[in-house]
Order: C-alpha cells, then sequence, then structure tokens
C-alpha cells in the first residue's frame, strides 16, 4: 500500500493517474501534514510513502517552516511509528540546508530530516518541471497576454534551465519503486535539453500565437518588482520561489534521465499544447 501524501496537487494528479493505470494499491492523505493523529490513522498498513505535499506554490517562507520542515518531522515519527518501509521524496536541484534561498534551504533541510530517520529512502531531485496547471509555463502565458505588447526576461533571459514534463517525472518516480538500487541515494533529473529562459518564453509564445517584444528586467529590480505585484495575492502567480530560479540556475547532466531510468524526456516545444486552452488568461489569478 502506497500513501500520497499531496495528491491533489501539480505532481500529485499525475501520480494518481500514472499509480491508477499502473494497478498499484494507493490512497491519498487527506488532513493536515503536522496533525500526528491524522498521520497516525492513515498510516496504517501503509508500506510506502511518496511525499508531496508542500507550501511553495503559496510563496510564504514562514509556510515552509511550519507546512514542509515541521509537517515531514511530524511524518517521519508516524511513519516510523508504523512501520514505513520507504519513503520517496520529489525534492529541487541545488537542495541545501545552508542555502541563502529560502526555497532550497527548506528543501536541504526536509531532505537532512529524511536522511537521518532511519526509514528506507529516494530523494529525487529535479530542474523545474512543466505540464498543465503548472505555475511555470502557463504563468509565463498568462504574465505574457497580459502584459501586451510586452514580455518580461528577466536578466534578459540569459539563465539557463533544462525543464522537464512532468509526465516524465512522474515516470522517474514510480521507477524507483522497482529500483532497490536507488534505496538510500539521492539522485538528480532534468530534461534533456539546455534553453534559456528567452528560448523558453519564444517557444511559449509561438506555441500561443502571440508577438511580443521583450522586455528584459534587470536583475537587481526582479525581487522588489515582483513583490509589489505579487505577494500581496494569496496565491501569487510570481512568488518569490519563482524569481529565484533566476539567481541559481537548476541544471544538471543533460542524460540524467537516460542514463538512470533509460528513456529519453519529451522535448519543451512538444508538450506545450495545454497552453492553447481557452480561459489560461486568467490561469496567473488562480493557485
Amino acid at each position: 500500500m502506497i500513501l500520497v501524501t499531496g495528491a491533489t496537487g501539480f505532481i500529485g494528479r499525475s501520480l494518481a493517474r500514472s499509480l491508477d493505470h499502473a494497478s498499484l494499491a494507493w490512497r491519498p492523505y487527506s488532513g493536515r501534514i503536522n496533525a500526528p493523529l491524522d498521520l497516525r490513522a492513515q498510516l496504517t498498513g501503509v508500506e510506502v510513502v511518496i511525499h508531496l505535499a508542500g507550501s511553495e506554490a503559496r510563496g510564504r517562507k514562514r509556510l515552509l517552516q511550519h507546512v514542509d520542515i515541521e509537517g515531514t518531522q511530524r511524518l517521519l515519527e508516524e511513519a516510523q511509528r508504523a512501520g514505513v518501509q520507504r519513503l520517496i521524496f520529489p525534492s529541487r536541484l541545488n537542495a541545501d540546508p545552508f542555502a541563502i534561498h529560502a526555497l532550497l534551504r527548506c528543501k536541504g533541510e526536509v531532505e537532512r530530516l529524511i536522511q537521518r530517520s532511519g526509514i528506507s529512502y529516494t530523494i529525487v531531485r529535479s530542474a523545474t518541471l512543466f505540464g498543465r496547471d503548472d505555475r511555470f509555463s502557463e504563468i509565463i502565458t498568462g504574465l505574457a497576454l497580459w502584459s501586451w505588447p510586452l514580455a518580461w526576461v528577466p536578466g534578459g533571459g540569459k539563465v539557463a534551465m533544462q525543464p522537464l514534463w512532468v509526465e516524465d517525472y512522474v515516470r522517474c518516480l514510480l521507477a524507483t519503486l522497482e529500483r532497490p538500487d536507488l534505496i538510500n541515494r539521492t539522485i538528480a533529473v532534468a530534461g534533456a535539453e539546455l534553453l534559456s529562459y528567452r528560448e523558453i518564453v519564444k517557444t511559449v509564445l509561438a506555441s500561443r500565437g502571440l508577438r511580443r517584444a521583450y522586455f528584459p528586467l534587470p536583475g537587481a529590480l526582479l525581487r522588489p518588482t515582483a513583490a509589489l505585484s505579487f505577494n500581496w495575492w494569496y496565491w501569487p502567480a510570481v512568488s518569490r520561489f519563482f524569481v529565484d530560479r533566476f539567481f541559481v540556475p537548476e541544471v544538471t547532466n543533460l542524460d540524467a534521465v537516460p542514463r538512470q531510468f533509460g528513456f529519453q524526456p519529451v522535448r519543451f516545444r512538444d508538450a506545450i499544447s495545454y497552453i492553447n486552452r481557452r480561459g489560461l488568461r486568467w490561469r496567473i489569478f488562480r493557485h
């Protein structure tokens, strides 16, 4: 039996479909991640936990501590009590408990908690993920629709990225279930093409049939501009964590997925048809 925390989130929805398609026994966790009694009840009979729950989308540092770090600590305590045999945790490239960026520091602290828990684990760090209802390609599209005739390219769009399709990432997560060689290991995965942010914006605009003039927002103005424009939103479209991507490139070996999992990830431009659906203009106003 597999318990999935955060099953209704961006990765969780894709994972749920894949678990069902593979006819694997699983159930979603329902309740607060830092509620011991809820955790205790729902971990009964569970062998594997895929821990997706997190507060990144809210863009608030205090929630990282309360939900991600303290919530994971509670989960690990109850998982030990329940005899859970393995935990799979999706993390981020550059996760480091001593990082200067809040999200990467949080991910690093969560990784350290898991590594010291005594429960067998696999940590799968990833580059930026994209797919329907993401907070990356759809935010780029939404901003371009609202900022006519401009498209923002922070720092001139020079930062390098390796976006990975969420369905390919989920495929990697499921593969770890049958890979004893990945127990107690931390691995990194990313897309098989190295793109600049400007190239990503160009691809998104071309797919949507939009023409925009690129506006190279200076890096020094990126954080204050995003904070002034979006931080007051309950679900900020452009959060401080989104902005951090432009200061710490999320890149790894181009052959990371083929070498470790034996398949070639889908290219960015071949999997973004979802950005052409109706109603996407309003995406930046929803979580």
